[in-house]
Order: C-alpha cells, then sequence, then structure tokens
C-alpha cells in the first residue's frame, strides 16, 4: 500500500506538512462545530446558560474510552489485577487483534458513540432537574462547578483513566495506521459524517414549530407559559438532546487521539471556546455557527503553525508564546461584538415549510378568494330583488 503525497512548505529550517496541515483542521472544524452546535441549541435558541460544556464532552469521551477497553479486554479474555498497569501489554494484543479483525473496530466505535451519547443523556436529564428550578444566573454556576468537580473526581478516582497515569484505549482504525496520514484521513471522513448529520438536525430542530417554542420560551418566559406552553419539558429536552450530541463528540475527539487523561478535556477548550464560536458567527443562527468555528479554528491553526515556525527557527518573542492565542481570541471577539454585536451572520427568522408548500398554500388561498369575490355580485343582485319584491308586495 501506497503512501499518501506530501506537500511541505519551509519556514527556514522547519518544513511543515500541508497535508497534515489541512486533515488535522478539518478533523479539529468538525469537533468544534458540532460541539458549538449544542451550545446554540441550549444558549442561542432556548435561553439556557451551559457553562459546564465540558463536563458532558468528558463523560462521553472518558466513560466510553474506557468502557471500551474493558469491553475489548473482556472479548479477548485478557486478564490483570491491574489492567491499568498492564495497558501498553493489552492495548498492543487489541491493536493486533483489530488489524485482522477490521469489523471489530467497528463495532467498538459504535459501542463507543451509544455509551458516550447515552451517558451524557443521563448527565444532562439529571442535570435537568436544577435547570427547571433554578435562574439563569445560578444555573450556569452550578453547571460550571459540576463540570469542574467531574475533572477533579476522574484525577483522583484511578480506575477510569488511571488518575493522572492517563490511559491508552483501544484505536477502531488501527487498520489504516499501515499508511502515512491514511488513518487520520479515515477519521476525518467519519467526522464529516457525524458533523453533518448533528448539523442537519439542528437546522430541522430550528425550522421546526419546535425551533418557534424555544425562542419563544427565551425571550419571554412567563408570556410561553400564558399561552400554554410548557417551558419546562422545553429546557429538559433540550438539555438531554445538546448533552448526548455533546457526549458524541467527546467520542469524536478520542476516536481522533486513542488516549484519555483528566487533562484531556479542560474548561477553556470545551466550554470557552465553544461559546466563543457562537458569539463571534452569531446566536441562533447555525449557519453563522458554522461560519464561526471556521473563523475560530482558522485563525488559531495559523497562530499555531506561526509559533511551531517561530520555535523551530530559535526566534525569541518578548512575550510568551502560548499566550498569543488566546490574546488573539479576545481581541477577535472584542472586535466583532464592536463592530457586529449580533455577531457574522445575524439571527434571522427560520421558516417552518418548504417554500414550494408555502407557494401552493398561498396558490389555493388566492383562488378561494377569487371564487368568493366571483359570487360577491350575484349574491348582492339576488339581495336586492328580494328586498325590491318586499316592497312591491307592501305596496
Amino acid at each position: 500500500m501506497g503512501s499518501i503525497p506530501t506537500f511541505t512548505v519551509s519556514c527556514g529550517t522547519t518544513h511543515i506538512d500541508l497535508v497534515s496541515v489541512f486533515v488535522n483542521v478539518g478533523i479539529i472544524f468538525c469537533i468544534y462545530l458540532v460541539v458549538s452546535l449544542t451550545v446554540n441549541l441550549e444558549f442561542g435558541y432556548t435561553g439556557i446558560p451551559n457553562f459546564g460544556k465540558v463536563l458532558f464532552v468528558a463523560v462521553g469521551g472518558l466513560m466510553a474510552g474506557t468502557l471500551s477497553y474493558r469491553l475489548a479486554l473482556y472479548v479477548l479474555n485478557l486478564q490483570s489485577t491491574d489492567v491499568i498497569a498492564n495497558q501498553a501489554i493489552f492495548n498492543s494484543s487489541i491493536s493486533k487483534y483489530i488489524v485482522s479483525h477490521p469489523y471489530f473496530g467497528v463495532e467498538l466505535f459504535l459501542f463507543s458513540l451509544i455509551v458516550g451519547g447515552g451517558l451524557a443523556a443521563l448527565i444532562g436529564y439529571l442535570a435537568s432537574f436544577p435547570a427547571i428550578r433554578l435562574k439563569e444566573d445560578y444555573l450556569g454556576m452550578l453547571l460550571l462547578a459540576a463540570g469542574q468537580f467531574f475533572l477533579i473526581f476522574v484525577t483522583a478516582y484511578y480506575p477510569i483513566t488511571g488518575g493522572t497515569q492517563g490511559l491508552l484505549i483501544p484505536d477502531p482504525v488501527n487498520w489504516a495506521v499501515s499508511t502515512k496520514d491514511l488513518r487520520d484521513i479515515v477519521v476525518l471522513g467519519i467526522l464529516i459524517l457525524v458533523a453533518v448529520a448533528v448539523y442537519l438536525y439542528s437546522e430541522r430542530v430550528a425550522r421546526s414549530p419546535l425551533g418557534r417554542m424555544m425562542r419563544a420560551v427565551r425571550d419571554n418566559e412567563i408570556s410561553s407559559e400564558a399561552i400554554g406552553k410548557n417551558t419546562i419539558g422545553i429546557r429538559r429536552n433540550v438539555l438531554i438532546i445538546a448533552s448526548a450530541l455533546s457526549g458524541v463528540a467527546g467520542v469524536l475527539y478520542v476516536l481522533w487521539s486513542p488516549a484519555i487523561s483528566p487533562g484531556t478535556f479542560l474548561r477553556t477548550e470545551w466550554t470557552f471556546y465553544p461559546f466563543v464560536i457562537v458569539i463571534l458567527g452569531g446566536a441562533a443562527n447555525n449557519l453563522g455557527v458554522g461560519v464561526g468555528t471556521a473563523v475560530f479554528v482558522g485563525i488559531t491553526t495559523i497562530i499555531d503553525q506561526a509559533r511551531t515556525c517561530i520555535l523551530g527557527n530559535g526566534i525569541s518573542l518578548p512575550i510568551d508564546i502560548n499566550a498569543i492565542e488566546p490574546i488573539a481570541i479576545g481581541i477577535l471577539l472584542l472586535v466583532v461584538l464592536l463592530w457586529r454585536p449580533k455577531g457574522l451572520v445575524q439571527e434571522k427568522p427560520s421558516s417552518t415549510i418548504r417554500k414550494s408548500r408555502l407557494k401552493n398554500i398561498f396558490e389555493k388561498a388566492n383562488k378561494v378568494l377569487s371564487q368568493e369575490r366571483a359570487q360577491l355580485p350575484r349574491q348582492s343582485t339576488d339581495a336586492d330583488d328580494e328586498t325590491v319584491m318586499k316592497s312591491d308586495d307592501d305596496g
């Protein structure tokens, strides 16, 4: 099997492989798009400030990773008193088995998606109870604290990720590692399919009557309750669905990098950055979220490649080079908020039915009106005749 062609550019003594850069950009774009779409469903459309988004992404990625590892040990009958201490040996055996039995890798990936999405949805359901009772500010603080508590818990609880040691998990696409960059291209293909599916689902929800109801709850919850809408049920269902999709995003990230540890999911990357993307692109606008994700990933990629070039050529800067990215993101956010406070793509009313169907409705309505108007003169003449006849009889 041949290798994939490489295209490199030189930056002094550093060489950058453009194929790898573009593939990694596509992977990061897909993962952040899925997470940001869930933030848009919660915060943009429904007004739920989920500042604990890292909780649901981490539950999906970490729990699906550790359970898929233990499932693989059970299937291959690999036993030990400490499966985490012997993870290097066991993972090697699992990898060899996946290479010879690719279908087993597919089964592990589907298992991870179901477990990650299901457990995240369960956590979302449990989080919906305080979401029903608390106001937005207190709910945001509660979810923020819950996310941080979970990260502390998995760091201290050894069986999940081995504490700070971390855990190597089975690679479902390990059969593709024989060719340079092929594995990442396969992962990118899978992520594109999932990201497109999540985007289409989010767009379908936004254009449905449920989407109008979510906006009504966001804009004025009291008025929504006054006209008989179940605002509690709406907030609960949105939180559960968005949590499940966030767990799927965590599984996708672990698929790309098949190793987990408490440091895999940090609050900055998985809570702050998705909110930045939604604010940049425009809340309550799925197209805006896509634009915001592209802008965010593009800028961070340029900064990362520039940092690689600077470090590779030994160039010294008067500031910490690792601080360039958050500074650039902060400046970008301020500029967009000053220039376009509602985001790069502003929120617009969403049509809930197709234009063709709407056109048919208008045509039928105009036809009925035309028929009624055609009958008005005749009805008016008949009424006048009856009046004249009645007058003659009276005379």
